[in-house]
């Protein structure tokens, strides 16, 4: 049989088709469906008769799919008997082209392993060609990682090599499915690429680098055995007739699929580089104990080879640092030239992370005890040998093996179209520094790149609080991406030396979970700003997002940073995010460290403007140089950086306050501003809403507040307000199960102050009641005003109008100085106006609305002032609102 490759994509379509019958409906399905062809049936038939081989084809390469066959045509077992000076002890194990034996030589009273070639296998010329090949090729080789070969040589018409034979186990077997630790994996792979480093100076290049072929002594040495298929390129150094014979003919596969490089998987001529990439994909499997390119089957397997990117290694093995990470992702590039050129070149970075290494990592002697209480030696010896097998077979699976090569040379991972991908998360960055620098690095750098990816505008890129509940999850990424409502994700790991950053990332498609780019860099941090926009701009790239003429600006400048500077700053970011008075204390401290450090750091006087803003209105209100010091710090980062969305956002909030009488027209624009600079900012959102609801914009204000809870589901502060502009637009059942899905902790003092209006307006006023007063009494003196003011509604419902008159008197006295005392205003107008007291009802709803709160849409459907819809003066001031209201409508 000798189907063409053009045949190819029939003879598979038919092997599954057949694969979905039953097996006694098999033959009948083939003579219908071959019509005659008898070739193409006998190629359809012969697939499957080794079906069940094939399904385990990771595991066996192509030329073991023959081994049961040929084992049972072996003579007798040689056990006892003597092949010329040496005197077979035990089998260790059977390959296609014969066994292998423990033998004991006699002359040199040493054990050897002899690999006996059978009769009829050396009657084949060119089987034999490639045993003698073997021979000659680890023969010229004399380094103490490569198996020693003592001869070549034949006996009673049998032909045998005599090698060194290996105590031990094989490093598949010390692999099992379970990463090594990192200083045996360092010291392992510095072994083979010794070994390779050897070889290739040869013009060897060994084509089957896989953990079954790289035998462990006793003592933790490595020996490389199995050069069957080598490729020797160099006639001048080892007999010129073996090299002819060792050229790949030009579309067959050579060496074990899920560690062939993309030349090999696609019958291309190779060199030593093609050896250096099987050597990542064992790197990745010791640290992760996992294959790099795994597929279900074996043409998903090729496919992967040719197309994906290996998962990062830190996903599986937290303990594997960026360095590693970095040269096993080098040497598994698709594109030759990308990878490392020379095993030297891998052995020189080997060696200096081992030199790098922790000290206190667990010594060889123990690893080689361990190795020592597992090791079987006859399965460990037997298990490495891997042997061309009967014509016929390797025939059949060369026609397997080309088939799939054709059909997979001209087909592509599917790629990403334009506008696919509209909204990414990146995940926080897994801290691979050790104790050289603690979690806040790891997460400022986590938001340093987040704030990369946030200059685009077309792009939707989830908050840094929203992705941080993440950390050191195990959940799978589609889940997350899922959670978090995105297209795709990015994770990664970050690694600090000194002065020296290493992030390693990685963008994974979430529907599919494909792999779409992943790299790795290395800068030094006052680079760290051109870094964070260097990854922006090659994950744009990817999901071809078009940039506009701003976006490309903002993308390709970048100021140098201080270190010093920059690591106060990550700091004080770090404690920034943990909303209480300490940690605002500690963000202030460290921030203003860093500007003395850099007086030009723009980004450093931002955030320190932010922590400002909220020390002046969450925890000190009274203290006025709060404010003033905020402003300064907004002007100089503005001044140095014009483009600073996190300064436009300070100064919103700064602005918006009853002492500048509540701008809303600034404020507006400046968290506009700080939207165009950065959409994803969901605090800017949330302030937006807030000015939004306090002038009747209440569409709007859901709109962005929905905006908000999409880029940022814990933003707490957002979730409340929702429920806040439902109450305002009179929805009272949906505004309550909005509250009540709010953390109490998110701000309990609106959420509890609107949970009691709500209750109020739906008439449930015990529970109410019962809410105010165990604010009150739990609260001390935490705006007191706002809380008795709506106990002064209570009272007036009630017709209690001398209670209600003293609570509002209590309100007043306390409520004075508050930031937002316009809402205390609104609500004794309203229990006014219940007591049908007009006049003092109208001042105060004036004062509520000259003191930032003209919210014409409230005023003029809330059933507690329908006492006052006949009153001129009511309908006056309400005239005068309608027409604010409108005109900022045209503003929005």
């Amino acid at each position: 049989m000798n189907m063409k490759p053009e045949h190819w994509p029939q003879i598979e379509q038919l092997y599954h088709a057949a694969l979905e019958r039953a097996p006694d409906e098999r033959a009948a399905f083939l003579a219908e469906s071959c019509a005659g062809n008898q070739t193409l049936r006998q190629e359809v038939e012969s697939l499957l008769a080794y079906d069940e081989r094939a399904a385990h084809f990771i595991a066996s390469p192509p030329d073991e799919l023959a081994a049961e066959i040929v084992a049972a045509a072996q003579p007798p077992s040689l056990i006892g008997a003597n092949l010329d000076h040496y005197q077979i002890l035990a089998l260790l194990g059977k390959g296609g082209m014969g066994e292998v034996y423990q033998a004991r030589d006699n002359r040199l009273d040493r054990t050897v392993a002899l690999k006996i070639l059978p009769i009829e296998v050396a009657a084949d010329k060119e089987r034999m060609q490639r045993f003698v090949r073997e021979a000659k090729a680890a023969s010229a080789l004399n380094h103490p990682h490569v198996a020693t070969i003592y001869e070549i040589g034949a006996a009673e018409g049998v032909s045998f090599i005599a090698m060194e034979y290996v105590e031990g186990q094989s490093l598949a077997a010390k692999i099992n499915g379970h990463p090594l630790a990192i200083n045996e994996i360092v010291e392992l792979g510095s072994q083979i690429a010794d070994a390779l480093d050897e070889a290739h100076s040869k013009g060897i290049t060994h084509r089957d680098i896989k953990p079954a072929n790289v035998m462990l002594t006793l003592r933790g040495q490595v020996k490389v055995l199995d050069f069957g298929l080598a490729k020797i390129a160099r006639p001048q150094s080892i007999d010129s007739q073996v090299s002819t014979l060792a050229k790949t003919e030009p579309g067959v596969m050579m060496g074990t699929v899920p560690y062939m490089s993309p030349e090999q998987a696609l019958g291309r001529d190779v060199d030593q580089r093609s050896d250096l990439f099987s050597l990542g994909a064992v790197l990745y499997e010791m640290a992760t104990g996992r294959l790099p390119f795994a597929g279900a089957s074996t043409s998903e397997t090729l496919d992967r080879i040719l197309h994906a990117q290996p998962e990062a290694m830190a996903r599986f093995n937290y303990d594997v640092p960026a360095e590693l990470e970095r040269m096993v992702r080098k040497c598994l590039e698709k594109e030759r030239e990308r990878r490392y050129q020379s095993a030297r070149e891998l052995l020189v970075d080997l060696k200096n992370l081992q030199r790098d290494s922790d000290p206190k990592a667990a010594p060889m002697a123990a690893r080689q005890a361990e190795v020592a209480a597992t090791t079987r030696r006859i399965e460990a010896v037997g298990a490495r040998f891997a042997w061309w097998r009967w014509p016929v077979v390797a025939a059949l699976a060369a026609v397997l093996i080309v088939g799939l090569v054709w059909f997979l040379s001209w087909r592509r991972a599917p790629a990403v179209q334009p506008g696919q991908i509209k909204s990414l998360a990146m995940l926080p960055l897994e801290n691979l520094s050790g104790d050289a620098a603690p979690d806040y690095f790891a997460d400022g750098m986590t938001e340093t790149l987040i704030a990369g990816l946030s200059k685009v505008g077309a792009l939707r890129v989830s908050s840094r609080t929203s992705v941080m509940q993440y950390k050191g999850t195990r959940k799978p990424l589609a889940d997350i991406a899922r959670e978090l409502k995105v297209d795709a994700v990015i994770e990664g790991s970050v690694q600090r030396v000194g002065e020296r950053v290493k992030i390693t990332a990685r963008l994974i498609y979430a529907l599919t979970e494909q792999s779409l780019w992943a790299d790795t860099y290395e800068r030094d941090l006052h680079d760290v700003l051109a870094l964070q926009n260097e990854i922006a701009r090659a994950v744009i790239q990817q999901i071809q997002i078009k940039l506009t003429p701003q976006e490309q600006v903002r993308l390709a400048s970048a100021r140098p940073v201080n270190p010093a500077a920059y690591d106060e700053y990550l700091r004080g970011r770090f404690y920034a995010n943990r909303q209480n008075k300490a940690d605002n204390e500690t963000t202030i401290q460290t921030l203003e460290r860093a500007v003395a450090i850099d007086p030009t750091f723009a980004a450093a006087y931002a955030e320190l403007a932010q922590a400002y803003v909220w020390r002046l209105h969450l925890f000190t209100p009274g203290e006025k140089q709060w404010g003033e010091k905020a402003f300064v710090a907004v002007e100089k980062s503005l001044s140095l950086d014009p483009d600073s969305a996190v300064a436009y956002l300070a100064r919103g909030r700064l602005l918006w306050t009853s002492a500048n009488h509540f701008p809303h027209e600034q404020a507006i624009q400046e968290y506009r501003r700080a939207l165009t600079l950065n959409p994803s900012l969901d605090e800017a959102q949330n302030q937006l809403a807030l000015v939004y609801n306090h002038i009747g914009a209440f569409d709007q204000a859901l709109q962005e507040l929905q905006k908000a809870v999409t880029n940022n589901p814990t933003n707490n502060n957002a979730q409340f307000r929702i429920g806040e502009t439902l109450v305002f637009q009179g929805k009272y059942e949906q505004a309550l199960t909005a509250l009540r899905k709010s953390p109490r902790e998110a701000n309990p003092v609106l959420l509890t102050s609107m949970m009691a209006m709500t209750l109020l307006h739906l008439e449930r006023r015990d529970e109410a009641t019962a809410i105010v007063d165990a604010f009150l009494k739990d609260s001390g003196d935490t705006n007191v005003g706002l809380f008795t003011s709506i106990q002064a509604i209570l009272a007036a419902l009630a017709g209690e109008e001398n209670k209600a008159e003293g609570k509002i008197r209590n309100a007043i006295e306390k409520g004075k100085g508050f930031g937002h005392f316009h809402h205390t205003a609104y609500n004794i107008a309203c229990a006014y106006a219940v007591m049908k007291k007009t006049e003092p009802s109208i001042q105060w709803l004036q004062a509520a609305a000259d003191d930032g709160f003209p919210c014409y849409p409230l005023f003029e459907r809330d059933p507690y002032l329908d006492s006052l819809r006949k009153d001129s003066r009511f309908i006056a001031l309400m005239a005068k609102l309608k027409e604010q209201w409108e005109f900022y409508r045209t503003k929005l």
